[in-house]
This record gives C-alpha cells, structure tokens and sequence, in this order.
C-alpha cells in the first residue's frame, strides 16, 4: 500500500514538472546546472558555418557601397594634405623620370607611364610583362629598370626624351654563372659614377648590385647583423639610395617579412645599421626626399620622416609626417618636391564599408545562436537567453576572472618571450571616430563572440564531450577564425577561448567571460 502510494505521489511530481515545463515555454529536459543547450556537437559546429554564411551575406552591402580601388595620388608640399588622384588598378612599384616629368607605375603585366599632370602617356606603355613586381630609373642614363619576379628577369629599357621605351638587354640567372635562382623583386639605382643598380632577390634573401651594363658588382652583406641574413617576404620589402644628402651614396632596405626591418648599408657595401619598427608598429615602404631623408611609410598610412647621417648611426625621427593613406606600396618623391603615393586598394573597404561588415560579422554570430536555441525548445527571449548562458552569477565569479586573466597573461608573456610578438592587424582606425571603434570592438563584438563561441559552441560540445576537450575545441576554432588578423596572435587566443569556456562552466554564466573579453578588447584598443 505505501509503495503504491509513493508510485503515485512521484507519477503526480513528474506530471507537474512536465506541465510546468511545457507551460514556460521549454521542452522538459533532465535538471542539471550545466550546460544548458540540447542541441549537442555537430549542431554547435555546423552552426558556427552557419554563423559565418550568415556574417558573409550580411556583409555584401559593404562590398557594394564601400568598396575602394587602386590608384596613385599625387600629394603636394608643403603639408602634402592636398593632392590628385590618377590611375587605376593595383601598382605595385614607381619611378620617376625627373627630365621628361613622367612617372612610371608598376602593374605586374604592364608598365605605365604618366604626365606631368597625371594624365597617361599611352606611346610610353610598356606591356608583355611577366609577374613584375619593381621598377628604377637611371636618370643619368635615362635608363628604367623592370624586374620580373617570377621569370627570373631585369628588363632595361632606354626612356630617354619624348621617344617610346625600346628594350636594350635583359639580366638573367643564366647569363650570371654566380646567381643559381633569381627571383628581382624591388630595385634602387645610384646614377653617380659608373651607376649601381640594387635589386632584392627574394629566391635567395639577398640584394645584388649590379653596373649599368647588367654585370655583377657585388652584394650587399648583412652577415654582421643581429639576424646574421634578410629575410625577405612575398611582399612588404622596399629598396632606396641616398643620392644627395649627408649620407651620399647609402643604401637603404627594407625586409619586410613579420614585422619589417630597415637596414642601412654605406656606399661599399658595409652595414652601418638596423632600424626596427616601434611597438604596435609596422614597415611598408621607403622613399628618399631630395635632401637624403629617409622616409618610412607605413600600412596605416602614416609616413615618417627619418634624418640620416654619414655615421652608422641610426636614423631618427624628425617629426615630418605625410598622410598617405591606407595601404601605401610605394612612395616616391619627385624633383620638384611633390610625392607620389601608390595604395594597394583593389577591394579595401571605406569607414563605411568596413563598419558594415563588421556589423555584419558580429550580427552572424548572434543571430544564428538565438535561432538554434528557439529551434532547440526555447520560447521567447528570456528563455533563449538563458539557454545561451545569459544568466546572474556569484561573486566568487569576479576570482575566477581574476585567474582566468592571469593565466592568460601569463601564457601571452611567455609567448612574446620565447616565441614570438602576436601582432593583430590594426582593424580599429578603419571604423572611423573612436566611439564607433569602441561600440564595435569593446562592446558589440564581445557580447557576439561570446555568445558564439561559448555559449552556442561549447554548450553544445558540452553535452557529449569532456570539460577539457569541448574547451581545447572552441579555443581552437575561436582562435583560427581570427588568423586573418594575424597570424602571430593565434596561439594567445586559442589559449583564451580556451579558459573563456572554462571560466563559463565554472560560473555557470557567459557574463564573466563577456566582461573579460570586454576588458582585453579595451587594452587592445588602448595599444593601438
């Protein structure tokens, strides 16, 4: 009889929480603290696709009303704020004819050549050009240098005067018995003497000179520097002379591989020496003003004056400055003082462009995890806030935050240390003022990716996987997602989402995590 009894007492209970349940909105489930999703791994993961489809869609009015091409801008002195913008398409390299006001712009197939007053000079074209990626010009013997990266090849070519370029030889590995492979990237030509043309080979990170018949002079020796060799990459290196100032005859080279080095080299050769960026900063090109200054451009498009000297010290800052916008390739000064600037812009977004693919991207990662917690059982938006992980926490929370911010500082000091600098693209100066840069970086994009990541990613690894194991894979996915920022800063950010997961199962919230990451991304802000 008491068993019975208890039989119904406990068939009632079990009718009231089934009821209870279906009346506030959620399919009954098991009670337990953690985690609260059902929708289980392979609907987390195949939703996080889903997430950034749905970013990509919503980012396609960015292509369409912000969407920048590539051109050379003309900036006049004295403050180079004015100027004239020509051409289009993606230059790569530029040299200037200081004789007959023509500049000449690097296009990989083709070379072509401007006015004085930026209007193309179609009789001066040069086209059937291989993978090019520099141009120098000899203004003493009216000779232009292209190179041809992938071929292996330095074309030279006689401008003199008003008369179309006309080919004169062409520099190659099998012609030099010295040089095995040959890939000439950029180039620099001291006109003085017997001339010297510089050119990088990035087959074999070395710089070559050669005389201006197109024989080997020499090679310029970085063996005595802190690195002991260049290290060129595919793109970001740079090469100028010092034709007129106090350091007369100085090469200057850029290897711009990770975060750039400028080296400084005296006119036989000998490294004089090294010139790293400041913290947070980057080389990308350089150019020398008609007073032998040297002049660093960076991405962001500050460019910076530097004074040289003849002693092997390192240049310094003067304090000039040119705005030369986003992404310059190239900068060349002309004779009479104005500076030409080539930005790589085929497809880099305006402010306006880019605030709506970043609004794009953060309204993917909420909206598909609200969607897959309604379709999971959640009933209005409440419940599926709670399903997420939007729920209040315990003080002891603000501990495990504290733990949770060291570690991860900890490990992103051992990194630098041992490893290497994470370095992030600087993607803040792109959304214009600072209040936007802080709605969408300090606010809206932790609030999303939290949502994302632990609340949807690792709630539904949770529910078949070890603590440990659904942590290491959202730390993994949310860090690799971030590799196009750069490269360098993947490890540090897997190692935080890794302890973001943690921190969320420990305080049975997102909210902490949220907070934190709120905390990083104002630092973040802050150094750039």
């Amino acid at each position: 009889m008491v068993s019975r009894v208890r039989v119904e007492r406990e068939t009632c209970e079990t009718a009231r929480a089934m009821e209870a349940n279906l009346v506030g909105g959620e399919v009954a489930k098991p009670k337990r603290e953690f985690p609260y999703s059902n929708w289980g791994p392979w609907a987390a993961i195949l939703a996080i696709f889903g997430a950034l489809a749905v970013g990509l869609f919503l980012s396609v009015p960015a292509l369409i009303v912000g969407s920048q091409e590539g051109k050379i801008e003309a900036l006049f002195p004295p403050d180079y704020s004015t100027g004239a913008s020509f051409d289009q398409g993606d230059a790569t390299a530029l040299a200037v004819d200081p004789r007959a006001n023509r500049l000449f712009a690097d296009h990989e197939d083709e070379v072509r050549a401007f006015g004085a007053l930026g209007q193309e000079v179609g009789g001066a074209k040069i086209t059937g050009i291989e993978d090019s990626h520099g141009l120098a010009f000899d203004s003493r013997r009216g000779l232009l240098w292209v190179s041809e990266k992938g071929p292996g090849k330095i074309l030279t070519y006689s401008v003199a005067g008003k008369k179309a370029p006309r080919q004169l030889g062409t520099i190659e590995a099998r012609s030099l018995s010295s040089l095995t492979g040959f890939e000439p990237e950029r180039m620099a030509v001291n006109p003085s003497g017997a001339g010297a043309l510089y050119a990088i080979d990035t087959a074999d990170d070395r710089v070559v000179e050669f005389d201006a018949e197109g024989h080997i002079r020499g090679r310029l020796d970085a063996s005595r520097s802190d690195a002991g060799s260049f290290d060129f990459g595919s793109d970001d290196n740079d090469i100028a002379v010092d034709i007129a100032g106090p350091g007369r005859g100085q090469v200057f080279v850029l290897s711009g591989k990770g975060d750039g080095t400028v080296w400084g080299f005296g006119p036989r050769g000998g490294l004089l020496w090294e010139l790293k960026p400041e913290s947070g900063d980057e080389f990308a090109s350089l150019a020398v003003d008609r007073q032998g200054n040297l002049w660093i451009a960076e991405p962001n498009g500050d460019t910076y004056e530097y004074a040289v000297s003849a002693t092997s010290r390192p240049p310094e800052r003067t304090g000039g400055k040119i705005d030369a916008g986003n992404a310059p390739s190239a900068v060349e000064f002309a004779g009479s003082g104005h500076v030409f600037v080539a930005r790589e812009l085929d497809g880099t977004l305006t402010t306006a462009g880019s605030i709506i693919s970043q609004l794009g991207t953060e309204l993917g990662f909420l909206l598909v995890p609200l969607a897959l917690a309604s379709i999971s059982g959640a009933r209005g938006l409440p419940a599926i806030l709670r399903r997420l992980g939007f729920r209040s926490f315990k003080r002891s929370a603000f501990g495990w935050m504290a733990l949770t911010f060291f570690l991860y500082l900890a490990f992103t000091i051992f990194y630098s240390l041992v490893i290497t600098e994470p370095k992030q693209k600087d993607i803040a100066e792109s959304f214009g003022p600072t209040v936007i840069q802080v709605l969408l970086i300090v606010i809206a994009a932790p609030i999303a990716e939290e949502t994302c990541f632990r609340g949807m990613l690792f709630g539904g690894l949770r529910e078949k996987l070890p603590r440990l194991v659904a942590a290491l894979i959202t730390g993994v996915i949310f860090g690799g997602l971030h590799a196009l920022t750069g490269v360098t800063a993947v490890p540090p950010l897997i190692v935080f989402g890794f302890l973001l997961a943690l921190l969320y199962e420990r305080t049975g919230s997102i909210v902490p995590g949220i907070l934190l990451h709120m905390l990083n991304n104002s630092i973040a802000l802050l150094g750039q």
